[in-house]
């Protein structure tokens, strides 16, 4: 239904409304308006062509494939802006559909200039990791063996698509490049161990262990730590009790996590008591998100405590009152909600508006979760968290401003951006080039 109103508006006036409705269309499957789409990705406007070329790899039609494909051929077309988010709508294609066009576009960045085609690459692996099993494999391996690509994000990107679809035939090989490859390429080869079965795993133990111990970075070590749990490899119980007093909230917070399922019930209360005596709000809150077990009542009164003391940062009291919820559900609503209220940044609002929704016996009005003004047009963080949320008021104010002849060319960009960020296409992930990310912010 929110797709047919969208669709009225790919006559807009305003670029950016024509190109973001052209997303929506799209990713509805609505073949219709192809000739439309066309139409506006041949715009004179880069905030309207843009969008609607990226729309067209969720449209997925052989016209709308053929026209990305061409669109990459040349070198020119490799290094343009449109490019880039062409590569990336290309790669979006479903792998039934594709046929042999990404395994043709990929072996076209071995002519030309690695760096100046950079960004349109990362963009095309970037949109393939969206669709899995691809049957691209010899011309991806064929360029992650070109000793001219070099650039670590685009051959970390390499391994995460060819490691679940390839036969391992040189160990050493992968071996050599998780002990000496780049962060990026050690990070996507654990990724890819911690998605296999303890069993095919014991290999890799060893070099997990010292990767959990000695990696880099916190998202390295953090990683390696989660499969060593998910291994329920003991030697790693004190690694993780080590990396309890982690300065990183991603690593902290993996912690507690890998102590919890090595260790077992065997855990909580050392666990508790750690948690207890935390004083430190950034530590505080990892801990308060990786504790997944029942908490006691001891320790529902200390998040009570966190959860209303305003002197805390917001996102540490937020983690105070998921635990709440988890037992006591009622207690948890009021609290949730004046966090809401407050929460400035998208993953908070995303957390609370979801587990204040799994508390909740019917939605919240939106009074009582926004300041004034009511509209949510005015409140476009809070309102994607909502419709993230599954909240119903949201999502009938998006048809209430989409339906309305009256709204404003404003308040139809920020409903039609607030549906697609949400329940559409969100961000392109933390690799992809800013001209790609433009179009997605």
């Amino acid at each position: 239904m929110v797709a047919a109103d969208v669709a009225q508006h790919l006559n807009s006036k305003d670029p950016e409304i024509r190109g973001e409705a052209a997303i929506v269309v799209a990713a509805a499957g609505h073949v219709a308006q192809e000739l439309r789409l066309l139409e506006i990705a041949n715009d004179p406007s880069p905030a309207a062509s843009y969008r609607a070329t990226l729309a067209l790899g969720l449209l997925a039609t052989p016209q709308a494939i053929t026209y990305l494909e061409e669109l990459l051929r040349t070198t020119a077309g490799r290094t343009s802006d449109q490019g880039v988010v062409a590569a990336f709508a290309l790669g979006l294609v479903p792998t039934d559909r594709i046929e042999t066009a990404v395994a043709r576009t990929l072996t076209l960045f071995e002519h030309g200039s690695w760096k100046r085609q950079h960004d349109i690459f990362i963009s095309l692996l970037i949109g393939m990791t969206r669709q899995p099993g691809r049957s691209e494999q010899r011309a991806l391996a064929q360029l992650l063996e070109n000793d001219a690509n070099r650039a670590a994000e685009s051959r970390a990107l390499l391994l995460q698509l060819l490691l679940p679809i390839t036969q391992i035939q040189d160990g050493h090989k992968l071996r050599r490049t998780l002990r000496r490859g780049s962060e990026l390429e050690r990070l996507a080869i654990v990724n890819w161990i911690s998605s296999r079965t303890p069993a095919d795993n014991k290999p890799w133990l060893d070099d997990l262990i010292r990767i959990a111990k000695r990696g880099e970075s916190p998202e390295l070590r953090a990683a390696a730590l989660l499969t060593l749990a998910r291994s329920r490899h003991l030697p790693a119980l004190e690694i993780a009790a080590q990396a309890l007093n982690s300065s990183s909230l991603l690593e902290c917070r993996q912690a507690i996590a890998a102590m919890m399922a090595i260790g077992g019930a065997s855990t909580h209360g050392a666990l508790e008591k750690h948690l207890l005596n935390e004083r430190k709000p950034q530590r505080m809150q990892a801990l308060l998100e990786g504790f997944l077990a029942p908490p006691s009542q001891e320790l529902v009164e200390h998040a009570v405590s966190i959860a209303t003391n305003t002197k805390l940062p917001v996102a540490t009291r937020a983690a105070a009152a998921a635990l709440i919820a988890r037992s006591h559900k009622t207690r948890a609503a009021p609290i949730l909600r004046d966090l809401f209220r407050i929460a400035k940044t998208p993953d908070v609002l995303t957390s609370l508006a979801r587990t204040l929704r799994r508390v909740e016996t019917s939605p919240t009005e939106l009074g009582r979760l926004l300041d004034k003004p009511i509209a949510l047009t005015q409140h476009p963080l809070r309102w994607q968290a909502l419709l993230a949320a599954g909240h119903g008021e949201a999502q009938r104010q998006v048809l209430l401003v989409l339906q309305d002849r009256n709204s404003s060319d404003d308040d139809v960009r920020t409903t039609i951006k607030a549906w697609r960020r949400t329940m559409v296409l969100k961000s392109a992930g933390t690799l992809a080039p800013q001209r790609l990310a433009n179009y997605l912010n």
